[in-house]
């Protein structure tokens, strides 16, 4: 788990790796200076144990707090929150915890006021010198969207697989999510190495739309077992090739379930101390099953007649993310095409999605992140049709050191979600949302 002792933007920055190319023709360069790390937009690792504490409060505008067109809702948000992170390490183990309290108050609509919480666990201990063990956990209790938390609001989904679909957005709803997972490292040599991964996730919906809405929508609780293996060759010291597979079971109540092996060849590829590219491709075969309600074709039973429809297919799977970074600027773009959970409007889909991500530093010391993505999420299977969303984003923050430790926030976030004639529950979103707040983080104490 990285630290660091600067605000929301440099924080967010962690999620990417060093790194901007710079060639210098016809002369031959000596390595490249590592960054300082009391600069900006630098992450680092704490050497010794410690703590570390950030505040924040924020009011907001929103003109769509339900995230539904069909009822749309415009109120003031007041935000006050916190994130308490600690962590210790020892000979041989590394251990992380974050927690993130976070409470919403809102000026009209005050039955919708809440607390939205999260915890991180991350856990590393090496068993021997080529054996290495990792646990993670991460529980998250919140209600509505695009809601922001601190140094949450601006980073994007890394390339690769994950438990559970981020890219759609459910009405107002309060929403209860746990991922679990444990990984298991053996290094053979310093080329070679195995890795196995397994994970159980689960997401709920609860109060759906609030009391006033009636009737309240019925949305797709998941459960999610996922496992994988995998061999890693260092082709070169910058370079490195693996193959996986990986298996996903979904279950969405009794009604739906979808069980999908995957096989990928990965690639990483630092391309240079500031540059980093990865990569991977092959394909995904899946099989789903489902009850769906259609028109009965009998005359003599009216009505809508439950049918069981079974669908086995191969779909392409990959993805990957390009990083660039100096002291003062990051870049990054990332892309996937996975079969993954409907995010709770659908069952199984396969989900493509596209993002991009740029932030540096500006004049009178202001830092600015710009973000922008762009999701489909198309159902495996359908009695008459395929359900699908298509979801965009896009948002500018800019933030300024007022003193050392706090920092003044300025933020805008749009959402726009569109159904197709297929989808069972239609939500269309279109939603804007204005933040000024300030971030407060102190020095982390070591102890």
């Amino acid at each position: 788990m990285e630290y660091t002792r600067v605000s929301l933007f440099r924080l967010a920055a962690s999620f990417t790796l060093m790194g901007v190319p710079f060639v210098v023709q016809g002369q031959e360069r000596s390595a490249p200076k590592e960054p300082e790390t009391n600069l900006r937009y630098i992450t680092q690792q704490p050497e010794t144990s410690g703590f570390a504490v950030e505040l924040h409060s924020a009011s907001s505008w929103d003109d769509n707090i339900l995230g539904d067109n069909a009822r749309r809702v415009r109120d003031y948000v007041f935000e006050e929150g916190a994130l308490f992170s600690i962590w210790t390490k020892g000979p041989g183990w590394k251990l992380g915890l974050d927690y993130r309290p976070n409470a919403l108050f809102y000026q009209t609509a005050r039955n919708f006021n809440q607390v939205d919480q999260r915890l991180d666990f991350d856990n590393e201990f090496h068993a021997g010198r080529h054996l290495l063990f990792r646990l993670k956990d991460s529980l998250d209790y919140t209600t509505g969207g695009l809601e922001p938390r601190a140094n949450g609001d601006l980073s994007l989904p890394a390339g690769g697989s994950s438990n559970l679909n981020t890219t759609l957005f459910t009405p107002f709803s309060r929403q209860f999510a746990n991922e679990a997972s444990g990984e298991v490292e053996y290094d053979v040599s310093h080329r070679t190495s195995f890795n196995f991964t397994g994970g159980h996730a689960f997401r709920r919906f609860t109060n759906i739309g609030n009391a006033n809405t009636n009737p309240a929508p019925s949305l797709f609780s998941t459960q999610s077992d996922v496992g994988a293996g995998s061999y890693s060759y260092r082709v070169t010291r910058h370079f490195t090739t693996s193959l996986e597979y990986q298996y996903q079971n979904l279950r969405f109540s009794q009604s739906f379930h979808d069980i999908t092996h995957g096989a990928f060849l990965k690639l990483l590829w630092d391309a240079s101390p500031y540059v980093t590219l990865s990569v991977f491709g092959g394909a995904e075969y899946s099989d789903s099953e489902g009850q769906f309600l259609v028109p009965s074709t009998n005359p003599l039973q009216p009505g809508n007649v439950l049918v069981t429809q079974r669908t086995m297919r191969w779909n392409p799977g990959g993805g990957g993310s390009v990083t660039f970074r100096s002291n003062q600027t990051v870049f990054r773009l990332t892309a996937h095409y996975l079969v993954a959970d409907g995010g709770g409007l659908l069952p199984a889909v396969t989900n493509s999605y596209e993002g991009a991500e740029i932030r540096r530093p500006m004049a009178w010391k202001w830092d600015i992140a710009l973000t922008g993505s762009n999701a489909r999420s198309v159902a495996l299977q359908g009695p008459n049709g395929k359900g699908a969303f298509d979801t965009q984003s896009a948002g500018v923050a800019l933030e300024r050191p007022l003193v050392q430790t706090l920092s003044l926030h300025l933020g805008y976030n749009y959402l726009r979600q569109r159904a197709n004639q297929f989808v069972p529950l239609v939500l269309d979103v279109d939603r804007n949302r204005f933040t000024l707040g300030l971030f407060y983080r102190t020095h982390d104490y070591k102890f």
